[in-house]
């Protein structure tokens, strides 16, 4: 029927015709007769004579069958079209969702885990430290209490104060290795939990087979990392956490302990005429040595009454 709907077949003989569509068809005339008969029956092929040949053609029975059959084809052709773009689709948001798990499983292959044998040492130099701070506090030099000898202590001073920032930075960064496994066990339980369930929806799924296996995988090495940070104290990781922010107060401390405690207001522009004595930004006291009359201006703190050039300001 296809090949006749789209040319009409006619020759001398109706044995000559028949021939002629099995050769186009690549089937035998024995063949072509016995489906030409059929389809005769049925009203969908006709026999014509055309100008002394003889010949075959659809009926309009069978143009509307041909219609039909070619509608339904073109359907079936776009269905699996459409189910094989849905598949695609299908596995690359596999792909990805599975990706993105094995991602996690990178992320906690990276963790260093913390050294359980060092948990009592680091909070026992972090608790002795903070109380190293108070006394240290306690003996901070003051301007307005020993101007002669301000200078010279309080430049040791800040050398010791900025030797304890080095170590208030060493030790949050260790006591923060321990604060931070609470929230890690948390994440990880979630992470877990995730992998797990992206195993239940796909493991049901042939296709997804060796994607499971990985998940599995995956997972195994999850909750061996989990089952570590399980093993650290709860009360001793709280204790780690208050020691985390003690050490963020102490830093803070440092950082003020570490400036001089003149206070400078500026005056006025002041006459120099004499040799004077200045202060210099905790470097000492200098001889200016100007003998020339002059003026410049002036800070003075109010604490000591120390007096220093005021430094020029860049408005470019």
């Amino acid at each position: 029927m296809d090949y006749l709907s789209k040319k009409v077949i006619t020759d001398q003989t109706e044995k000559l015709a028949l021939a002629r569509i099995a050769n186009k068809m690549e089937i035998s005339s024995q063949e072509v007769d016995v489906s030409i008969n059929r389809l005769s029956a049925k009203n969908l092929i006709r026999k014509i004579y055309v100008q002394g040949k003889v010949g075959f053609e659809l009926t309009p029975k069978g143009e509307a069958t041909i219609k039909v059959i070619a509608k339904a084809e073109t359907d079936r052709i776009t269905r699996q079209l459409q189910e094989a773009i849905h598949i695609e689709r299908k596995a690359k948001l596999r792909l990805s969702t599975v990706n993105k798990m094995k991602s996690i499983e990178d992320k906690w292959q990276n963790y260093q885990m913390p050294d359980t044998k060092m948990i009592d040492t680091i909070e026992q130099e972090a608790t002795i430290f903070l109380s190293m701070t108070k006394e240290i506090e306690n003996k901070q030099p003051f301007c307005h209490i020993d101007l002669k000898n301000y200078e010279q202590g309080f430049l040791q001073y800040k050398n010791q104060i900025e030797n304890m920032i080095r170590q208030n930075n060493n030790l949050t960064k260790a006591v923060n290795n321990y604060a931070q496994i609470k929230n890690y066990q948390l994440s990880i339980l979630t992470d877990n939990e995730n992998i797990n369930k992206t195993i239940n929806k796909y493991e049901t799924m042939a296709e997804a087979a060796t994607q499971v296996s990985q998940l599995k995988t995956s997972l195994s090495k999850l909750k061996s990392i989990q089952s570590q940070l399980e093993n650290f104290d709860k009360n001793q990781l709280s204790k780690f956490e208050e020691l985390k922010t003690q050490l963020g107060g102490n830093s803070r401390l440092l950082e003020i302990l570490k400036k001089p405690t003149h206070e400078f207001t500026p005056i006025k522009k002041e006459n120099i005429t004499e040799n004077t004595t200045w202060y210099s930004d905790t470097e000492g006291p200098i001889k200016d040595g100007l003998k020339a009359s002059g003026y410049v201006l002036v800070e003075k703190c109010s604490k000591c009454g120390t007096k220093r050039r005021s430094k020029p300001v860049n408005i470019g």
